[in-house]
């Protein structure tokens, strides 16, 4: 979520992925895909800045390898955990 300014001074959270357009006009509209159209104070650049540090930090777990709870201790070598499906990944492999 990234958050907005409204022209009145209140705060709003929106989901950039919902964002259609964002127009320029002496006042920034950003229209949404449901239709609705919002008027806010930041301009287009900044929420295009704000859009792009959102898409970082979502793909940033993912990209970088986020640990999960049924991951091997980071001390632990990989290749020495025993997986349970560990033995089917292997299998999988072969056949192709």
């Amino acid at each position: 979520m990234i958050q907005v300014t409204r022209s009145d001074g209140s705060s709003l959270l929106i989901n950039p992925d919902r964002i259609e357009t964002i127009e320029e006009t002496p006042d920034t509209v950003l229209t949404l895909a449901d239709g609705k159209k919002l008027l806010v104070r930041e301009r287009a650049a900044e929420l295009a800045e704000r859009f792009a540090a959102y898409q970082r930090y979502i793909r940033s777990d993912a990209r970088f390898g986020g640990r999960r709870r049924t991951d091997p201790p980071a001390f632990r070598d990989p290749r020495t955990y025993e997986n349970p499906s560990r033995a089917t990944m292997r299998i999988a492999r072969a056949v192709r």
